[in-house]
């Protein structure tokens, strides 16, 4: 029953998706017009940790306008309604893993528009595989974190304030341990020197989803 509900609601969020495409329209447009932005200004980086955080910058910004929808627009009656349909788990892990999958597609939409007007003379020795596992991973301790931030927020009358003041320090780890990781593949590492990283970011995805699962019931019934 559980898995049934899940793939439901997976369903319902991707049909949403499809009928407001004017909202995934304009998150790509506000990528590819702040990478435009920024290549401007410099359209090469000597320097691979300023490319490198700029990246997670641009990343950071775009997911957070993209998973805030999750519970921000959601109505009391709309709410309600999920409410008396579905179980409280089932939801909170719908809406986390589909903003997952999100987040995945944003990112590498991101990266290749990004090497495309942002190049940098330091990425001969990059790890790509080792690379992409690390924005994997970091995205997906960003995207989990912004949903549940998300559904606090909802609760709350300045929901965009609350969004923004809850989630930054939250994300710190997420945001250091994604650079860090990203900057040893950039440099060339290999999968056994930033195996502590991939534990790390598991570990906070798994914690995050855990909270997720004790916490979420009691604020759905507020």
């Amino acid at each position: 029953m559980f898995a049934k509900q899940l793939v439901h609601l997976l369903k319902h969020e991707m049909s949403l998706e499809m009928k407001q495409k004017h909202f995934l329209s304009s998150i790509v447009l506000y990528i590819v017009s702040t990478i435009f932005v920024c290549s401007l200004s410099f359209t090469s980086i000597s320097e691979t940790s300023i490319w490198n955080a700029l990246f997670w910058i641009i990343i950071l910004f775009s997911l957070t306008n993209a998973i805030s929808k999750s519970f921000l627009n959601e109505n009391s009656d709309k709410q309600l309604f999920l409410y008396t349909l579905i179980n409280p788990r089932v939801l909170i892990l719908g809406k986390i893993v589909y903003n997952m999958v999100l987040s995945i597609a944003l990112v590498l939409i991101s990266f290749v528009i990004y090497t495309i007007f942002i190049k940098s003379d330091g990425l001969t020795d990059l790890n790509y595989g080792l690379f992409f596992l690390a924005v994997l991973l970091g995205s997906m301790s960003i995207s989990a974190t912004l949903t549940m931030v998300s559904a606090i927020a909802s609760k709350t009358n300045n929901n965009i304030g609350i969004l923004s003041i809850l989630a930054f320090p939250i994300l710190i780890p997420s945001i250091l341990l994604s650079i860090q990781f990203s900057n040893l593949a950039i440099n060339g590492g290999t999968l056994e020197m930033g195996g502590q990283f991939v534990v790390f970011l598991s570990l906070i995805n798994l914690l995050i989803i855990i909270l997720s699962f004790l916490l979420f019931p009691y604020l759905w019934r507020e």
